[in-house]
């Protein structure tokens, strides 16, 4: 079976003349993004960074076998962990763009143009046969021709901008085509494993051999014991029900969580396959087309990596009985097993999803996420 490609993967043919340090990046996002206001480039994505260390953090705790976390954290961070919607690649991928998508906005070719047209119109009042204008002709001219080859740099530069804008965006948009199907997948688990109850039925079984062992244990005490008998008969049918109760209370807020994220993540791929679309189908694009056009797509990613709401609030969930720890041990037992599930190979999934619960993202057929270079990079209607 091949093994299917890794969300933010390497990424290949970047222009290594326009990639920044670090501290360029660093630079850049402390920089205010509009003068005179005290809002950073940085903002945008101070609450991504914030949450990604966040999970980073959880998963480095819960690899160190210390004390128990909660439930709401295991449930909140292994979802988006798993989702691998908060990557530093992500972050540093967006912010990459910013970064170019500024020097894009910030070249300037009205200035030449307009010395260009200006010097024309004075060389026009010129009369070359005199020594003194025939001077100032050639000073106009020289001149003119700095300023030309000013606008020859600008272009080029904008080229290299605009080809490597476009290509962070393709790559940034393919995988958030899989990271979609990632959690359509995981959905489908969910589901799935709900409606079989497979694993309900295994909790309840370990619970009636549990009580059974006390049972013979507490047999042994003489007649009085057969009250515990009785006893133990309620419990079991009432953590039983406890049981299939918490199974579908925590699988639906799961659901609901992996739901947000492939909404959330839908809503920007799509929009970028829009503009692509658009940058591909152009030609011939004035420099304030581009400007207009990665505006938009960089807009969309703010808005990809700053408005996220993903929110969990999952059931209080408490026995009736007196085994309340056992209740807590099974749903512990039971998010290590749905996060083992879920981090198993999914292709045997995909597979398996029916008509009614599939969720697509029309329109996207590439969800190759390499970048090429050189010869292998298509351009115009060859590209995607």
């Amino acid at each position: 079976m091949a093994i299917s490609k890794p969300i933010f993967d390497l990424r290949f043919g970047s222009n290594e003349e326009l990639s920044p340090t670090r501290e360029e990046l660093e630079v850049f996002l402390r920089s205010p993004k509009v003068e005179g206001r005290r809002e950073s480039h940085g903002n945008d994505i101070a609450a991504y960074r914030k949450l990604l260390e966040a999970i980073k953090a959880f998963e480095q705790h819960k690899g160190q076998y210390s004390e128990p976390q909660s439930f709401r954290d295991t449930m909140f961070y292994g979802v988006l962990g798993q989702s691998r919607f908060f990557s530093p690649v992500l972050a540093s991928e967006a912010t990459q763009y910013k970064y170019h998508l500024h020097a894009l906005l910030t070249l300037d070719f009205n200035k030449p143009k307009a010395f260009i047209k200006a010097a024309r119109d004075e060389m026009g009042r010129f009369n070359p046969r005199k020594k003194e204008d025939a001077v100032k002709l050639a000073r106009f001219r020289a001149m003119v021709e700095e300023r030309r080859k000013t606008l020859a740099i600008l272009e080029k530069r904008r080229e290299s901008l605009v080809r490597e804008l476009g290509d962070i965006a393709l790559y940034i948009r393919d995988n958030l085509v899989m990271i979609a199907k990632r959690c359509e997948t995981s959905i489908v688990v969910l589901v799935e494993l709900q409606i079989s109850r497979k694993k309900e039925k295994q909790l309840v079984e370990d619970i009636r051999m549990r009580f059974k062992e006390h049972l013979k244990d507490s047999l042994r005490g003489g007649p009085a014991a057969g009250q515990d008998v009785e006893t133990f008969k309620r419990d079991i049918a009432q953590l039983s029900k406890e049981i299939s109760n918490m199974l579908r209370e925590d699988v639906y807020a799961l659901t609901r969580l992996y739901e947000a994220v492939l909404d959330h993540v839908q809503k920007t791929a799509r929009e970028m396959e829009t503009l692509l679309a658009k940058i591909e189908r152009g030609r011939d694009k004035t420099f304030e087309d581009d400007r207009k056009l990665f505006t938009e797509i960089g807009n969309g990613l703010v808005s990809l990596i700053s408005g996220w709401r993903f929110e969990l609030q999952p059931a209080i969930i408490r026995s009736e009985t007196a085994h309340g720890n056992i209740l807590l041990e099974k749903r512990e037992e039971l998010l290590d097993y749905v996060f083992e599930l879920l981090n198993k190979e999914r292709r045997s999934w995909l597979d398996r999803r029916s008509a009614e619960n599939r969720r697509r993202i029309t329109g996207m057929n590439s969800t190759s996420s390499e970048r090429r270079k050189g010869k292998d990079r298509r351009s115009g209607k060859r590209r995607r």
